[in-house]
């Protein structure tokens, strides 16, 4: 990747995976920013309502299409109305597919499959919220199929990553490594989706099953909290099976990051949670000290 493309695009897309990457060993560094600029691309192009929702699939299959099969992917879209971190990005959807290309073949088909998956999630999800009215999940299991698409995925490939390129990743084996990044994945995409739910609900669609009335939306967000904060502590197994005290730091700061946000929407009215949870810069700091004495 060109030299400050990556530092000065994740730092504009991820606050909190850029304070990770930041720390995470040299050799793991490449992969897991080229994969994740990647799928924030995506990630773009499925969640944009500057487009149409047809325009976005057309851009999102067509994105899909050029990094699973080769070839560059040619933009021409307006970006009028795009947040300026995610405009930037898709500026440099040539530079991202040609720092994909120089990497070793192993982890340009981990890349690849991840952002398959996920590609196939998003274009689920502008085909599934396709209707008028509220449009809600009918099933836990269809919610969390959605979640390992979109997330749960990346766990696999966080491990797939780590055991390629650094030749002591984990004490546990492979086997469990996937299934506690799966799980990790999982919770951080329940965490976007509780967050997200007021805004979501005024746009016509519901994640969470069985919501039919908007004042559910304050019950139903409650055993969400509760499953995502349990598996939230796959996220702290994984990082404490890690070798090396910088991956355990970059692996388990999200998972802070994380609780700290289901806590603050568990205690949140509806007009604090319509108005958006956050976790404050200063608070975020504090939580990079408890990921370093966790890390020591």
């Amino acid at each position: 990747m060109q030299s400050g493309l990556d530092s000065k695009v994740l730092k504009d897309v991820s606050r909190s995976f850029y304070l990770s990457l930041r720390f995470l060993p040299k050799s793991f560094r490449p992969a897991a920013s080229v994969g994740y600029l990647l799928a924030r691309i995506s990630d773009t192009f499925a969640d944009a309502t500057i487009w149409s929702i047809q325009e976005r699939r057309d851009y999102l299959e067509s994105y899909r299409r050029s990094i699973l099969e080769g070839g560059e992917f040619c933009f021409s879209g307006s970006l009028d109305g795009l947040p300026e971190g995610e405009a930037i990005l898709l500026k440099h959807i040539g530079n991202c597919q040609e720092a994909l290309s120089h990497l070793p073949q192993v982890e340009q088909e981990a890349i690849k499959k991840v952002v398959g998956t996920i590609t196939e999630g998003q274009k689920w999800d502008l085909v599934r919220f396709d209707g008028s009215g509220i449009v809600s999940l009918s099933s836990q299991k269809e919610l969390r199929n959605y979640t390992y698409q979109v997330a749960g995925c990346v766990g696999e490939f966080w491990t797939e990553i780590g055991f390629e390129t650094i030749s002591d990743f984990a004490r546990a084996s492979s086997a469990q490594m996937n299934e506690w990044g799966r799980l990790y994945g999982h919770s951080l995409q329940l965490i976007n989706i509780i967050r997200d739910a007021p805004e979501d609900w005024a746009n016509g669609r519901c994640y969470l099953p069985g919501v039919r009335e908007q004042r559910d939306l304050m019950t139903q967000r409650d055993p969400w909290i509760q499953e995502a904060l349990e598996c939230l502590e796959a996220a702290e197994s994984y990082s404490n099976a890690l070798n090396g005290k910088r991956l355990r730091f970059a692996t388990l700061l999200p998972a802070l990051i994380g609780k700290e946000t289901l806590l603050r929407l568990q205690d949140s009215s509806w007009d604090e949670w319509r108005q958006k949870v956050k976790v404050s810069r200063s608070k975020v700091r504090q939580l990079m000290i408890e990921a370093v004495r966790f890390a020591l």
